[in-house]
């Protein structure tokens, strides 16, 4: 498939565009990405619509300054060979005005500020990367690594989707296709342990296997070829420490969670189906809601009444729990 160099969507396909356009929602008609339709699934349909760049018109943000996310954003530029600037400023921190003018004035032409020292960590962090991933077996990760092909990195993927025939977008770190593989790479860098224990569980603490879903989604939808099976399709992680030794874990979502981001992102299109077709945005459903207690609290409280040395000893509570409905033990059944 050629990738289609512009900043607004006229039919289906990849898309070589900027992220402020992606973002915007070129799309002919309200598309649906994955964080709408995050926000679809798991807040409301309300705030999907208050979140929507064409549903309502957003007020101006400004991201909190954050270094984590400077070096985590340099070392996806740099990986990834994308052409965005990297302001390195040569002051020992944030705190001087002088420092903070020069700061904002990268953030207002778009590029990414940084201290030396965060953008020397960012080019540490990558040659890490590169120096791993280019020993990996996948071909994909491989590539990743070795360059090959940037075009194909941060490529946005447009279609309308069979649910409804509504648009629907997604921005890819990279897509490679080699030897009837199509693979779905996503880098991501984090201040936290990418221990493959902590990755397994930040998959799906963060929704990750929805995310996979989704793009997975986007795939098919522009290469009917894979659900004829004549191209295979896989979906791959790439996570990565910021912080020394910049260890890496590249990781997949197993075939559970899969299917659970499967049915997850076909009820994300299925109401966002009928919210654009009934003009129907509601918010948190209506009533009381019952707090339904976890399991770890009966647990955590159960242990501390046993251990801690202030709880014991100390007689019994004349007050008996109330039970709203008592207990009543089931009549005993005669033998006919």
């Amino acid at each position: 498939m050629d990738l289609i160099r512009s900043e607004e969507v006229t039919a289906p396909g990849l898309y070589r565009m900027s992220e402020a356009a992606y973002h915007a929602d070129p799309a002919p008609a309200p598309s649906l990405s994955r964080s709408i339709a995050e926000k679809l699934l798991l807040e409301s349909p309300l705030h999907a619509r208050a979140a929507h760049p064409r549903l309502t018109k957003q007020d101006p943000t400004e991201e909190k300054n954050s270094r984590t996310r400077e070096i985590g954003s340099a070392g996806h530029a740099l990986l990834l060979r994308q052409p965005t600037e990297i302001a390195v400023l040569d002051y020992d921190d944030f705190k001087s005005k002088a420092a903070q003018a020069d700061r904002a004035a990268a953030q207002a032409r778009g590029a990414i500020p940084m201290l030396t020292v965060d953008y020397e960590k960012s080019v540490a962090m990558v040659g890490k990367a590169r120096a791993l991933l280019s020993k990996n077996d996948h071909p994909a990760i491989r590539a990743l690594a070795d360059g090959d092909d940037a075009a194909m990195n941060e490529v946005t993927a447009v279609w309308k989707d069979r649910c409804g025939d509504l648009w629907a977008r997604a921005r890819m770190d990279r897509i490679h296709i080699i030897d009837g593989r199509l693979t779905i790479l996503d880098y991501k860098t984090t201040e936290l342990s990418v221990e493959p224990a902590a990755v397994a569980a930040a998959v799906y603490n963060k929704n990750l296997h929805f995310q996979d879903a989704f793009y997975r989604r986007a795939a098919r939808a522009l290469f009917p070829e894979i659900d004829r099976h004549e191209l295979k399709l896989d979906f791959i992680f790439v996570m990565q420490e910021q912080d020394p030794p910049f260890e890496i874990t590249v990781a997949r979502v197993d075939a559970a969670g899969r299917l659970i981001g499967e049915k997850m992102v076909s009820d994300a299109f299925l109401l966002w189906r009928k919210c654009m077709s009934d003009n129907w945005w509601p918010g948190y459903p209506d009533g009381i809601v019952e707090a339904e207690m976890p399991a770890y609290v009966d647990t955590r409280w159960t242990s501390r009444e046993i251990e801690h040395p202030y709880l014991q000893g100390l007689g019994y509570d004349p007050m008996p729990m109330f039970e709203s409905r008592p207990y009543h033990s089931k009549p005993i059944m005669e033998p006919n």
